[in-house]
């Protein structure tokens, strides 16, 4: 039986700098290039073995500052379908669908249909980008599921699937995070703050107000 432990998720970027990721790092007349790998754990949180999946990936900046992101899927050897107690079964695992947090609403986050590999591709804004992709056996590699952004890495989660409804794969709780475009939150400008809070200072006064007949 394959497991059902938890559905996909809405991903969400994380707010630390790419030097956290392990990777290796190239610079080639000042443009960024950074490649490596992250292990997504299983549903029960292996993170290790033939039950943990490799994500290696690559960022590379081209002269234009257009950020090139980069995702292949590795299914170790010895993968197999686990029960609902975290079991072993003699089932080989596969995947076929992988989905990463970039919030692609943000301005620069995303450059409009630049997203590519698979079978099929996803934008689905402030839920990440989603490829789906020929069934990978234990042992192979998917092939290589990309996209442009104009804004630079930081860190994010991802989640690999084997099915619909899936039996993810994933950063959180116990895997690591990929690098993704850094979207940073939108505040109010302080003007704006400040205009609001004279205003309900001035409507203070009329608040309190007792009305004598």
């Amino acid at each position: 039986m394959r497991i059902r432990a938890k559905s996909v998720v809405a991903l969400v970027s994380g707010a630390f700098l790419l030097p956290g990721l392990p990777c290796q790092t190239a610079q080639a007349q000042g443009l960024f290039n950074e490649t490596g790998a992250s292990v997504l754990a299983d549903a029960f949180g292996t993170a290790s073995g033939p039950e943990a999946l490799n994500v290696s990936w690559s960022v590379v900046e081209n002269a234009s500052d257009v950020y090139t992101y980069t995702y292949t899927v590795n299914n170790p050897s010895g993968d197999v379908v686990l029960n609902n107690n975290g079991t072993p079964t003699s089932t080989p695992e596969i995947v076929d669908a992988f989905s990463v947090g970039v919030n692609t609403t943000v301005p620069g986050a995303y450059v409009p249909s630049s997203q590519a590999g698979g079978s099929s591709q996803q934008n689905n804004g402030v839920n990440g980008l989603f490829w789906s992709f020929a069934a990978v056996p234990a042992g192979s590699a998917s092939p290589a599921l990309s996209y442009e952004s104009d804004l630079p890495p930081t860190q994010g989660d991802a989640v690999a699937q084997d099915s619909n409804p899936p039996s993810p794969w994933s950063s959180l709780p116990y895997g690591d995070t990929v690098p993704v475009p850094d979207s940073p939150i939108v505040v109010p400008e302080p003007t704006a703050t400040v205009l609001l809070a004279l205003t309900a200072l001035l409507l203070l006064p009329f608040g309190a107000t007792v009305r004598r007949c």
